[in-house]
């Protein structure tokens, strides 16, 4: 399973373990991205957070939090909160357990007379049977927030890495150790080394006269006999300098001026098995004169669980109403890190909108967020420049402009964000998409770099689909219910161009839904998805598999206003293997909506 902020572990692929996000974005999409939470259960009272199983939260960022608002955490089902902190207190040491070193609170932001404060917590909170967070008070209506999560459907906590790994992250920068080697890059290929057999690059570092432009010098690095490079974006936004050249003090990357150079390293461990080619490809004439080298250790990752590292590069205009792709993968695997850098914003700010990640084919987004800015952890754009271990903001586009907030869009921005704190894993597939502007509105030129690792095939296949408002599928399926037809028409969640749905299913009133699924038998797992209408509260749901209880199918967020959504349910081996089909007996209590169900094994 996932070490915390151990970089070592980072290639390799864990089984078993959700990457899930609540956070206050807009249900409208219109960017009103505050003060909006799961559910309400009382006056001036919310439902933040609420996960009845087994998981662990790894990070929380908030901004604008209130001295004035609380949070109560309410673990297994207790009826007292174990911690109660103010949203602003969370931050500044009101609560003992989440307190110290990875606990910040820091202006990042200059947006006229705001309060660009924001906080994160990267301390971790598990939990075995459920986790509820309430909020509370008359000024939580102001928060902007975002929690990172995992859920683990086997009901069991991973260990977590050294407390020492994750202190080094947040108070000690690495050292390079790489000896480099002069280099004159000529135009078009230039091989820099090919290694025969199996190994890490463990450091990757750059050192060049300050002022020099990489931006069209192309890493090309191809893993074990691979005829595409796996590695394939400007060198500047490997390193995440496509600005100009900075200085970083992170764990993952370090970048120094000094004398008219800059030295700047990457960090993150690259393994092959086999080979490794690396090269680099000029596309201009002029003559570029650089020193580089690498660290190269030794291999002891198992192949079968372990991800080549991949470097995927996009550059170009925004669309009209469409949300900018980051990329689209297949297989298997965890998106590790993100750098972008933005400029123009003929319709607003080039900033602001929400990113939206599709997990596993899903067609509704689990992770949603509330601003481009938010995803790198700062707050109101435009951002002072900050470096941490997890995210920066690399130049302060407000003093380029002579604090002019007007034309400082007429300057390019650049952020990184490495998901130390919880890599994004994928088992079928993975969408990264994320607005420009506030509702997709503005004409931006955007340049993103997605880091990950990855294997091509994936763990999960579709096996199975019951389509509720076909006969023929529920007699196939055996699908029967003790709820009642249920007609609806609205709109998908997803984007600003969501798919309208006449959905024909069923609604079930403390009642019970049963039906077979078909599985590989050589399963690792199974995933149940459900699209549900969200407009309405759906209850606590008990699924069952051939008898046996597996655990409770939650889908607490209500959204008005786009009606339906996917919902995953995750079914560890121990119930599936081995199995054709299984057999699926849902009790639910209070509502529980359904009008299709995918199945993926």
């Amino acid at each position: 399973m996932y070490k915390y902020f151990d970089l070592n572990n980072l290639p390799i692929l864990s089984k078993g373990r959700r990457t899930l996000q609540v956070s206050s974005y807009d249900r409208q999409y219109e960017n009103k991205d505050w003060g909006n939470y799961l559910y309400d259960i009382g006056e001036n009272t919310s439902v933040i957070f609420d996960d009845p199983g087994c998981g662990c939260i790894k990070s929380i960022w908030m901004a604008v939090p209130s001295k004035e608002a609380y949070l109560d955490f309410y673990f297994d089902g207790e009826t007292s909160p174990r911690y109660t902190t103010s949203l602003f207190g969370l931050f500044n040491g009101e609560c003992p357990e989440l307190s110290g070193i990875g606990n910040t609170f820091e202006e990042r932001g200059h947006w006229e007379e705001a309060d660009c404060r924001c906080g994160n917590c990267f301390i971790q909170i598990p939990y075995e049977n459920g986790l509820k967070i309430v909020v509370r008070g008359e000024e939580k209506e102001q928060c902007y927030y975002h929690i990172m999560y995992e859920s683990y459907p086997d009901g069991i906590l991973p260990m977590e890495g050294s407390r020492e790994t994750f202190e080094a992250a947040f108070s000690a920068a690495p050292v390079s150790k790489a000896e480099l080697k002069k280099y004159s890059l000529i135009k078009n290929y230039n091989d820099i080394m090919t290694v025969e057999g199996s190994g890490v690059i463990r450091e990757m570092t750059l050192r060049v006269k300050e002022g020099t432009d990489l931006s069209k010098v192309i890493f090309y690095i191809c893993w074990d006999h691979s005829r595409a490079p796996q590695v394939s974006c400007p060198v500047s936004h490997l390193f995440a300098q496509p600005v100009r050249w900075e200085d970083i003090n992170s764990y993952v990357l370090t970048s120094k001026r000094e004398n008219g150079y800059v030295t700047t390293s990457l960090y993150l461990p690259m393994p092959f098995f086999d080979k490794m080619y690396l090269g680099m490809i000029k596309l201009v004439e002029e003559q570029i004169d650089i020193e580089f080298g690498v660290v190269i250790g030794e291999n002891n990752y198992d192949i079968e669980n372990t991800g080549h590292f991949y470097a995927d590069y996009k550059e170009g205009p925004t669309a009209l109403f469409e949300d900018w792709n980051i990329g689209t993968f297949k297989g298997r695997g965890h998106i590790i890190g993100l750098s972008q850098s933005c400029v123009g914003g003929v319709g607003g700010s080039y900033c602001e909108g929400n990113e939206h990640f599709y997990i596993n084919g899903e067609r509704s987004p689990s992770i949603n967020g509330t601003g481009t800015e938010d995803i790198y952890l700062g707050c109101y754009w435009p951002n002072k420049k900050f470096d941490s271990p997890c995210a920066g903001c690399i130049n302060d586009v407000y003093l380029e402009s002579n604090s002019d907030l007007r034309h400082s869009i007429d300057y390019p921005i650049m952020y990184y964000r490495y998901y130390l704190d919880m890599p994004i894993a994928f088992d079928a597939g993975i969408r990264l998409d994320v607005q420009h502007g506030a509702v997709c509105q503005n004409f931006s030129e955007y340049k993103t770099t997605c880091f990950s690792y990855r294997q091509a095939d994936p763990l999960y296949w579709q096996t199975d689909y019951i389509m509720l408002s076909s006969e023929a599928s529920r007699n196939m399926h055996e699908y029967k219910t003790d709820g009642k037809l249920y007609c609806l028409v609205g709109m998908l969640e997803s984007n600003m161009k969501p798919e309208m749905i006449y959905g024909v299913g069923y609604k079930t009133e403390n009642g019970k839904v049963s039906f077979k699924a078909a599985v590989f038998p050589d399963n690792e797992g199974v995933i149940l998805r459900r699209l549900y209408d969200q407009s309405v509260s759906n209850g606590n749901a008990e699924v069952y598999v051939d008898g046996q209880l597996v655990g409770i199918w939650h889908c607490c967020n209500i959204n008005t206003y786009f009606h339906f959504a996917d919902s995953d349910f995750h079914i560890p081996e121990r119930f599936t293997k081995g199995k054709n089909a299984l057999n699926i007996e849902i009790c639910t209590e209070g509502t529980y909506t359904d009008f299709d169900y995918t199945v993926l094994s």
